[in-house]
C-alpha cells in the first residue's frame, strides 16, 4: 500500500502542519505501508491557466511546463493521499490551492451524474480508489474555523471513486512549535500515529483515537495567556533593546539565606542558568500580596538576569501571588503546580515560561510540575 502525502505549508518541514502529519506518516510505516511526502515549496508549480488544453489539444498533458506532471504520476498510483495544509483564511493555502486546480488533466471533460451530483469521470481507467485524509491545523482555540475546508474536502471526494476516510484538525496550532511544550504534547503526537496506523489497517480512524485528537491542546484561557504574550512579546520588541530604560529600581543580591520574598527574588539572578536560557528575552513580573505586598520583576536579556523593585509595562509572564504563598513554593514546602490548580496563585501571560523557571533557576523549584497543571487541564 502507498500513502502518499503532499504538504501544503509554506514552512514546509518547520511548520505545524507537519508536526501532525510525520507522526500520521509514521504510524501508517508502522503498519506496513510505504509512505512518501512531498513538500509542495520546494516545487514549481504554477497556477492554472483555465485553457483546457489538457481537456482537448492534449488530453490529459497540461501545457506548462513544470514539476506537476510528476506529481500527477504519483497521485495515479497511491492507494491513500494525504493532503497536509495549515488554515489560511478558512480554506487550504495558496500552495495547495495551486496544486489542487492543476488537477483536471487527471479527469475526462465530460459532465455526468455519478451518485446524487453531477461532476467529471477520471480519466484513466487502472486508479486506484482515491482514499484522502485531510490534516489541517490553525493558530485560532476554536474547531469551527475549519468547516469551510472541511466542505471543500467532502466535495472534492463526492463521487465513488474517491472517499475522505479521516480529518484531524488541530486547533491552537501554534503551541506545536514550541519546543517547551514537546514532552506535554506527546499524547497528541501518539494519537497521530495511532490513527496513522488505523487508516492503513482499518480504512478509517477509530472513534477513540478521534476523540484524543479532537481535544483541546490546553485550556482555553491559558491558552490566550500563552498566546497573546507572545505576540506581545514580539510587538514590544523595541523595548527589550539594550540602553532601553529600566522603570523599576535595581535589587542587590542577598548577602545571606533570604527570609523574606524581596530577598528570594533578588537572589534568583545569582543562579541563574545562563545556557538554558538561550536567547531568551523576557520580563518576569511578581504581584504580590498578603504578608510582604511589593512589586519585582526579573529580566532576562542578552544572557543576563537582573532583579529590579517595581512594576513593569510589558511583562511576558506575570505571577499574582500571596508572599507566603511564593516563599513556601521556593523553599519546596508547597508544590507549585498544586498550588496553581488551587487558585493559591495565578498567573497572566506566558504560562511556558513558568514551566522554564526550574530549568532557568536550577534549586528554585517553583514552576516545579507544571506540566501536570497542563496535562490537568486537557
Amino acid at each position: 500500500m502507498k500513502v502518499l502525502a503532499f504538504n501544503g505549508s509554506p514552512r514546509g518541514k518547520r511548520g505545524n502542519t507537519d508536526r501532525i502529519l510525520q507522526p500520521f506518516m509514521e504510524g501508517a510505516r508502522a503498519a506496513g505501508a510505504e509512505t512518501e511526502t512531498i513538500c509542495l515549496k520546494d516545487l514549481k508549480i504554477k497556477p492554472c491557466l483555465g485553457c483546457f488544453t489538457c481537456w482537448t489539444k492534449t488530453p490529459g498533458v497540461c501545457v506548462q511546463k513544470d514539476d506537476m506532471p510528476i506529481l500527477l504520476e504519483e497521485i495515479r498510483h497511491a492507494d491513500i493521499t494525504v493532503y497536509a495544509t495549515p488554515l489560511y483564511i478558512f480554506t487550504v493555502s495558496g500552495l495547495m490551492k495551486n496544486f489542487m486546480d492543476r488537477y483536471i488533466p487527471l479527469l475526462n471533460p465530460h459532465i455526468i451524474k455519478r451518485r446524487e451530483h453531477y461532476t467529471h469521470p477520471r480519466r484513466y481507467e487502472d486508479m486506484p480508489r482515491s482514499r484522502v485524509v485531510l490534516i489541517s491545523n490553525c493558530g485560532f482555540p476554536e474547531r469551527h474555523h475549519f468547516s469551510g475546508l472541511v466542505e471543500t474536502f467532502h466535495r472534492f471526494t463526492d463521487d465513488p471513486d474517491s472517499e475522505l476516510v479521516a480529518t484531524i484538525l488541530c486547533s491552537m496550532g501554534e503551541l506545536l512549535r514550541r519546543p517547551e511544550l514537546q514532552d506535554f504534547l506527546g499524547w497528541y503526537y501518539e494519537a497521530a500515529r495511532k490513527a496513522g496506523s488505523e487508516v492503513v489497517e482499518l480504512g478509517h480512524i477509530t472513534p477513540e483515537t478521534q476523540a484524543i485528537l479532537d481535544k483541546e491542546l490546553m485550556s482555553l484561557d491559558v491558552f490566550l495567556s500563552v498566546a497573546n504574550a507572545y505576540w506581545e512579546s514580539q510587538i514590544a520588541a523595541p523595548e527589550r533593546e539594550k540602553g532601553a530604560v529600566e522603570p523599576g529600581q535595581p535589587l542587590q543580591p542577598p548577602t545571606a539565606l533570604s527570609t523574606t520574598l524581596r530577598g528570594a527574588i533578588s537572589g534568583m539572578p545569582l543562579v541563574f542558568d545562563i545556557q538554558a536560557a538561550g536567547n531568551l528575552q523576557a520580563v518576569i513580573q511578581f504581584d504580590v500580596s498578603g504578608e510582604e505586598p511589593g512589586q519585582y520583576y526579573l529580566r532576562i536579556n542578552e544572557g543576563k538576569c537582573s532583579a529590579f523593585e517595581g512594576k513593569h509595562p510589558g511583562p511576558t509572564l506575570t505571577i499574582h501571588t500571596p508572599s507566603e504563598v511564593w516563599m513556601a513554593i521556593s523553599r519546596g514546602e508547597l508544590d507549585g503546580a498544586q498550588a496553581m490548580m488551587q487558585g493559591s496563585y495565578t498567573i497572566d501571560g506566558d504560562l511556558n515560561l513558568l514551566i522554564r523557571l526550574k530549568d532557568l533557576f536550577p534549586g528554585v523549584p517553583a514552576a516545579s510540575g507544571a506540566d501536570k497543571q497542563i496535562q490537568k487541564e486537557k
